[in-house]
């Protein structure tokens, strides 16, 4: 037990798996790229077995040492997380965490929930992210980001999930747009009345199920990149679409001749505030979502 290998061989080692090559490893780990080789080369010898096949120019891992990388990433994480635990511990909720947010959640609290972190953390340094749940979970995975504030349901399994509270839709149409004053069945919208945005944007998926959106014929083809692209297609009396109320009550429609209906009792997206399992800020992690999951809810009401 003697001779094991290091904290710094392991990183090598993984960021040569991420690089698959050894000048781009070494500039990524900030040493030349003779340091790195020759420190694979020292943790095959300390492990008696070739980890990385070299032929000219290019390389590939051999079985063990695909294995061998698998679990250095997760040394490599619980090393973090023992770091972590012990800085929670002496200063709660200090230093700097990373919050990723989806767009559709981002552009209406972003601003407001930095400012409220600013006041009541005032030893944080909060970074937030911006991007889709796809790319935040990866990001999430890999240890770019801490935390991650989502709209629910999404494949969240290998995290742990606190639902903060329900954002409930409501249909939105230009004043001059007709269409019947009580509707209980979506489904019966004209063709083509229904805007939403683009699929990689959940909140599509989240307004389709959460109303019963089950007839193509009634959604337009067309697809928004963004809120105010789609709410600009529902103004010239195109259609209807359908709006979170944490966007409702950030003002969307300020100044616009829109008309909502009421809340749907059972039409919903669930925000939820994501991290990872094996984290050792646990404890930071819980108290800052006690404080931020009172704020979101604030913004939903």
């Amino acid at each position: 037990m003697n001779n094991l290998p290091s904290i710094k061989q392991l990183q090598y080692l993984i960021a040569v798996h991420q690089q698959q090559h050894f000048g781009r490893a070494a500039e990524a780990c900030f040493v030349g790229q003779s340091t790195l080789s020759s420190a694979i080369q020292n943790l095959e010898e300390t492990l008696g077995c070739q980890l990385i096949e070299r032929e000219n120019r290019s390389l590939m891992f051999t079985d063990v040492g695909e294995e061998v990388v698998a679990r250095a990433k997760k040394i490599i994480d619980d090393s973090i997380s023992v770091v972590e635990l012990t800085k929670s511990f002496k200063n709660p909720l200090s230093g700097k965490l990373v919050l990723g947010l989806i767009p559709t959640i981002a552009s209406f609290i972003a601003a407001p929930l930095y400012q409220y972190c600013q006041e009541v953390f005032p030893n944080l340094q909060l970074v937030l992210v911006e991007d889709t749940s796809d790319r935040l979970l990866d990001k999430l995975e890999h240890g770019q980001i801490d935390m991650g504030i989502l709209a629910l349901p999404y494949r969240t399994d290998k995290f742990h999930t606190q639902i903060l509270t329900k954002d409930h839709f409501s249909l939105v149409h230009h004043q001059g747009y007709a269409i019947p004053e009580v509707l209980e069945d979506f489904n019966l919208l004209p063709k083509d009345s229904v805007f939403l945005l683009e699929r990689e944007h959940c909140m599509t998926g989240h307004a389709l199920s959460a109303c019963n959106l089950t007839r193509s014929e009634c959604i337009n083809p067309f697809e928004a990149a963004n809120l105010h692209t789609l709410l600009s297609m529902v103004e010239y009396q195109n259609g209807v679409t359908f709006l979170p109320q944490m966007a409702l009550n950030a003002g969307i429609l300020e100044g616009k001749p829109m008309v909502t209906l009421a809340p749907q009792a059972d039409a919903y997206r669930e925000i939820g505030l994501l991290w990872r399992k094996t984290t050792g800020r646990i404890r930071d992690f819980r108290l800052f979502s006690n404080e931020v999951g009172e704020f979101i809810k604030k913004q939903c009401q």
